[in-house]
C-alpha cells in the first residue's frame, strides 16, 4: 500500500512505481510549464535509459503526473514504461509547489513566473507566502508588483510575454490602458519585438498624448501611421525604429522641429570640416557643443582654420534661438 505524503518536502516516505506511459494522466492545469521533449532528451531516454524518475500522486484511479511532462512524452514516443515517484495524495497547491520546485535550479523567465502565478491566484484561499518563495519573489519588489499588474491584462497578452514582444516593465503602463484601448495595441506587439527601454518610452508617449488630446490609441496609432509602417516590408528593427520617431514627434512636436532645424543647420555649417555640432540640453538654453577628434598637431591647426570658416558662415546665426543670438 502507498503510503501518503501530505507536503512535496517530505520525500522519505515517497514510493516508486512504474506505470505505463499511457496510464499517466499529464493533463494536470499545475504543468504550466510544460513542453514537447527536446531531441536531446529524447536520444539521451533511448540512449541511456531514464535515470530520473517522474513525479506522481498515484492515490486516484489513475497516477496524476506532477512533474516530468517532457520525460514521459518522450517515454511513451519510445514505447516504455516509466519510472514515476509516488508522492502521495496532494491538493492542487502542494501540486503546483512540487512543479516548481521540480524546477528549482533554472532561472524562471518573466513569461514563466506570470504562468506559474496565474495557476496560483486561480486556487481559492492559497496561502502565496510559499508561492512566493518557490518562485523566488521577494514580497516588495518591483519585480512582483509588476507581475501583480501583469495578471489584471488578458490572458492572451502572456503569449506576447513569453514570446520576448512586450517586456514585464511594460505591466504597470499597460494596466492603466482600457480594455478597447489595449486591443488597438495589440498590433504593436504582433510581429515586432521590443527592447524595455523603447517599449516604455512608446507606450508613455501614447499613454500621454492620449490624454493631452482627449483621444483614444485607435485614433493615435492611425495618426501615427502604424499600419503603414507594418505594410512598408521594413525590417523589424526599423519598423519599430520608425515607430519610435513617430511617437516621440506626435508626443513632443515643438522639440521635434526644433531637432530637425538644428540637425539640418548644423549640417550646413559644419560641410567640409570635422567639426560635430550639438544641441546638448533639449534646447532648455541657447548653447551650442562643437568638438573634433585629433591625431596630430597637424590635425589641430587644420581644424583651427575650418572653426574660422565655420565662424564665417552665414546660416551660423540659425543655430540659435531668437532674441538669444
Amino acid at each position: 500500500m502507498n503510503t501518503v505524503v501530505t507536503s512535496p518536502r517530505d520525500l522519505a516516505r515517497a514510493t516508486i512505481l512504474l506505470c505505463g506511459a499511457t496510464d499517466i494522466d499529464a493533463g494536470g492545469p499545475w504543468l504550466f510549464w510544460s513542453a514537447l521533449p527536446s531531441p536531446s532528451l529524447s536520444r539521451s531516454l533511448e540512449f541511456h535509459g531514464q535515470l530520473v524518475p517522474v513525479l506522481v500522486d498515484a492515490s486516484g484511479a489513475r497516477p496524476m503526473l506532477v512533474a516530468g511532462a517532457a520525460r514521459v512524452a518522450a517515454l511513451a514516443a519510445l514505447g516504455r514504461e516509466v519510472l514515476c515517484l509516488d508522492l502521495g495524495s496532494l491538493n492542487d497547491l502542494a501540486k503546483g509547489l512540487a512543479y516548481v520546485q521540480s524546477n528549482a535550479g533554472r532561472e524562471l523567465t518573466d513569461g514563466q513566473v506570470v504562468t506559474a502565478m496565474r495557476y496560483f491566484a486561480s486556487l481559492p484561499g492559497v496561502d502565496m507566502e510559499p508561492v512566493l518563495d518557490a518562485l523566488g519573489l521577494e514580497p516588495r519588489s518591483k519585480r512582483l508588483r509588476l507581475v501583480r499588474s501583469w495578471l489584471t491584462l488578458p490572458l492572451h497578452w502572456d503569449g506576447l510575454l513569453g514570446a520576448g514582444a512586450v517586456p514585464l516593465a511594460c505591466a504597470d503602463l499597460l494596466e492603466a490602458f482600457s480594455p478597447d484601448d489595449l486591443k488597438a495595441l495589440e498590433p504593436l506587439f504582433a510581429s515586432l519585438s521590443w527592447s524595455r527601454g523603447n517599449a516604455v518610452n512608446v507606450l508613455t508617449w501614447i499613454r500621454e498624448v492620449c490624454v493631452r488630446d482627449g483621444i483614444s490609441v485607435t485614433e493615435f496609432l492611425g495618426g501615427l501611421g502604424l499600419q503603414e509602417i507594418l505594410a512598408a516590408g521594413l525590417s523589424p528593427k526599423d519598423a519599430m525604429n520608425r515607430i519610435t520617431q513617430e511617437a516621440r514627434l506626435l508626443r513632443y512636436p515643438r522639440l521635434s522641429a526644433l531637432e530637425r532645424d538644428f540637425t539640418e543647420t548644423a549640417r550646413k555649417v559644419s560641410a567640409g570640416t570635422r567639426w560635430r555640432l550639438v544641441q546638448p540640453d533639449l534646447f532648455e538654453s541657447n548653447g551650442v557643443e562643437l568638438s573634433v577628434r585629433l591625431t596630430s598637431p597637424a590635425e589641430l591647426r587644420l581644424a583651427s582654420a575650418e572653426l574660422t570658416r565655420i565662424a564665417a558662415r552665414e546660416e551660423l546665426a540659425d543655430l540659435f534661438p531668437e532674441g538669444l543670438k
